[in-house]
């Protein structure tokens, strides 16, 4: 029961950082090209950037899936560690890879 409670929840994390990573791609900045007054050169102007918080929180959430994820399994960081073997090296390799 524990191990579905874990699934779950970093199954929900997960989802909405995805959810937070697609409204920072289409809140985006955009940019429009403005000469300086001197007509000497131009510059871009920014409108306002919300999608950088949309795209920290995302960065949060998939942080605290690992963090729920490794406190759960004990993995490597908190409590006694696997055997040395081929669990540890998959679970070793799964966690890279999931970065």
């Amino acid at each position: 029961m524990a191990s579905i409670i874990v699934q779950v929840s970093a199954l929900l994390l997960n989802l909405f950082a995805f959810g937070l990573a697609v409204a920072a791609e289409q809140h985006r900045s955009k940019a429009t090209v403005t000469p300086d007054l001197a007509k000497e050169y131009d510059y871009c102007v920014y409108d306002s950037d919300v999608a950088t918080g949309y795209g920290v929180g995302a960065l949060l959430l998939l942080t605290a899936a690992q963090v729920v994820v490794m406190l759960a399994s004990r993995c490597f960081c908190c409590g006694r560690g696997l055997k040395p073997g081929g669990s540890r090296a998959c679970a070793l390799m799964l966690f890279l890879f999931s970065w």
